[in-house]
């Protein structure tokens, strides 16, 4: 006689939405068993999802088969999708069972496994209710994203406010309680005075218990002020939506917490360390182990020196006067040809040109579209004055269109004033690069800071006497390392094949090879 372990599952969805029943299933198995004289040597049933095995009974049933190695032939369900609702992992615990000399059977879905061609059959079983997963799960976020959109919000209700059904028993937010402690958060954090923590600390003593990270969110979520936002999601943008939920506190009050978060963050970068004795912190590498340098400044000698160092462990240290040093000498050392400077002006020059056309036309365009959303704002007006639509749909509506309508208008303006200043502008960009030492020393700590940044792609390496890169700059390569009768320039060909390999400024500024 053979033996088989029978195995039961129903999620708590499954058996609400399709009936299903663990009583059903043992009987109709035991049946099966008594027919085709199959010893039932255990019973295992679960109450999970089969998306994985992660299932408390399924992992006692795979021990059992362990220990039972040779006892059990079979393993029985009613369906596949009982099995599992993965193909990947249902084939994986199917091989994993077979090395246990026990096989897996569907009474409902019989597959005679010496027949190749059931193969095909198995895997579709298999991957059907994967695929009604997934295609729940779309399904799910659409009609959820679809009543976001509407301004109606999905989910457990935020502090403050309390999860309701509206006339139509659909769900609605309505205010709590609790919104009095919201409005008061936002008022007392308004005024600049406090910080986050000093509100959230004074409030928690009246009942609002959030943690720092919750508190800092509600200050941030339109929701308060009776909007809801809706993220972005695949090709779909974010936007911010009228809700339906009632207001706690008012657009003005909102925007003032919005503007004090936005200037402490502001003060916040403002203050944050810089020297200009350390310029170079932030842009280098340690030549040795690859880490960033640090700098910090030390005292001796009756005075304040300052040193550019590697983190602890590594003993790479160099003086910063030596480094800038050294860093300026090969900014002086790159100078750009005004035949060179000129050639590359000219090319600019045909090309904007070449573009005005097509910038021309899209303003055509543009002003064709923003003619049209100023009409659709006026007939919306007019529907509303009419009765045609209520004020709810009119305020989405003009919201929508007004957003629309500050947007074709902004890029209209930028493609007009395209022209302007243009040549000014390449000027003063090609001055630069042909004094770009002259400029970098004359630069403020964020502006040498930036133009580092902007001409080197990625970290410089100094060796104690010369700058390394594991990057190319484009920028310089174009406009500088061609030029093979510059003095102290050494053009050097990346190697195929090797990402780190780089083109060279000057005999000393090499590819770096980080091991």
């Amino acid at each position: 006689m053979q033996t088989a372990i029978i195995y039961t599952r129903v999620s708590t969805d499954e058996q609400a939405q399709k009936g299903y029943s663990l009583r059903d299933q043992a009987a109709k198995l035991e049946r099966y068993c008594s027919d085709k004289e199959i010893e039932i040597v255990k019973h295992f049933q679960d109450d999970f999802s089969a998306k994985t095995f992660e299932r408390p009974e399924f992992k006692k049933l795979v021990e059992f088969v362990k220990k039972n190695r040779g006892v059990i032939n079979k393993l029985i369900v009613i369906k596949w999708d009982r099995f599992a609702r993965n193909m990947e992992a249902a084939l994986n615990m199917i091989s994993l069972l077979l090395q246990y000399g026990v096989t897996v059977e569907a009474i409902e879905q019989p597959l005679d496994d010496s027949i190749p061609e059931n193969y095909l059959m198995k895997a579709f079983y298999l991957a059907a209710p994967q695929v009604e997963n997934h295609r729940r799960s779309l399904n799910t976020i659409s009609g959820m994203r679809k009543a976001l959109k509407e301004g109606r919000w999905m989910g457990p209700a935020p502090f403050g406010f309390k999860n309701d059904r509206d006339e139509n028993n659909k769900p609605i937010l309505q205010r709590s309680e609790k919104a009095e402690l919201v409005l008061e958060a936002f008022k007392l954090y308004s005024t600049g005075i406090y910080e986050k923590e000093q509100v959230r600390k004074v409030l928690s003593l009246k009942g609002m218990y959030l943690t720092k990270q919750a508190f800092s969110e509600m200050l941030n979520n339109p929701l308060y002020c009776g909007k809801i936002k809706v993220r972005a999601y695949k090709d779909e943008p974010e936007e911010i939506v009228l809700g339906l939920q009632d207001a706690i506190v008012n657009e003005e009050l909102f925007e003032q917490v919005q503007l004090v978060c936005f200037n402490r963050k502001m003060v916040k970068a403002k203050n944050k360390k810089k020297i200009e004795e350390l310029q170079l912190r932030g842009s280098l590498l340690c030549s040795k182990c690859g880490k960033n340098l640090t700098g910090s400044a030390s005292k001796g000698n009756g005075g304040k020196y300052y040193y550019y160092h590697c983190q602890p462990g590594c003993n790479e240290r160099y003086r910063a006067e030596m480094a800038h040093d050294n860093f300026s000498q090969w900014l002086e050392s790159l100078t750009l040809k005004p035949e060179i400077k000129a050639l590359y002006l000219e090319i600019m020059i045909d090309l904007f040109k070449s573009e005005g056309k097509d910038r021309k036309t899209e303003v055509q365009q543009l002003e064709k579209q923003l003619t049209e959303k100023k009409e659709l704002r006026i007939k919306a007006s007019i529907k509303l004055v009419n009765d045609e639509i209520d004020k709810l749909t009119f305020s989405q509506l003009k919201e929508r269109l007004d957003r629309e309508v500050l947007g074709l208008s902004s890029r209209i303006s930028e493609l007009r004033e395209g022209n302007n200043g243009f040549l000014d502008h390449c000027k003063f960009g090609f001055s630069v690069l042909s004094n770009l030492n002259s400029f970098y020393q004359q630069a403020d700590l964020n502006s040498k800071q930036k133009l580092i940044s902007s001409i080197f792609p990625e970290k410089l390496s100094f060796t104690g006497k010369d700058y390394r890169t594991s990057k190319p700059s484009e920028i310089l390569n174009l406009l500088f390392l061609n030029q093979r009768d510059l003095q102290g320039v050494k053009i050097k060909l990346p190697i195929k094949n090797d990402e780190q390999s780089g083109k060279v400024a000057r005999r000393g500024i090499e590819p770096l090879i980080l091991p």
